[in-house]
């Protein structure tokens, strides 16, 4: 049974092209708090390292425990802003963590 997930998108982007976003990341609510979003946080940095990111890219869920969990993780407001997520997700809060 799935409990937990994260997707990146492959391109890269940016003025740099230092950015790949963090398309999706959900760890099922039963499961919370037992260290598997801290895992698959990791995972998907390493991940986008590995494909020549510097930065990765987090349109996040405008949620008090979304907006606690990616702070937790090391992410700042994001210094570019993706077009796409702010006009698609306008109340998100675009952030991003340093590879």
């Amino acid at each position: 049974m799935l409990k937990g997930f994260a997707s990146i998108e492959s391109t890269l982007f940016g003025m740099n092209m230092e950015y790949l976003d963090l398309s999706n990341m959900h760890v099922s609510e039963d499961m919370r708090g037992k260290g598997i979003g801290k895992r698959l946080f990791q995972l998907a940095k390493a991940w986008a390292k590995e494909h020549g990111a510097e930065k990765l890219y987090i349109s996040a869920h405008s949620a008090v425990e979304s907006q606690a969990f990616y702070h937790a993780m090391g992410c700042v407001e994001a210094q570019e802003y993706n077009p796409y997520h702010v006009e698609k997700e306008p109340y998100d809060c675009q952030l991003e963590c340093t590879l």
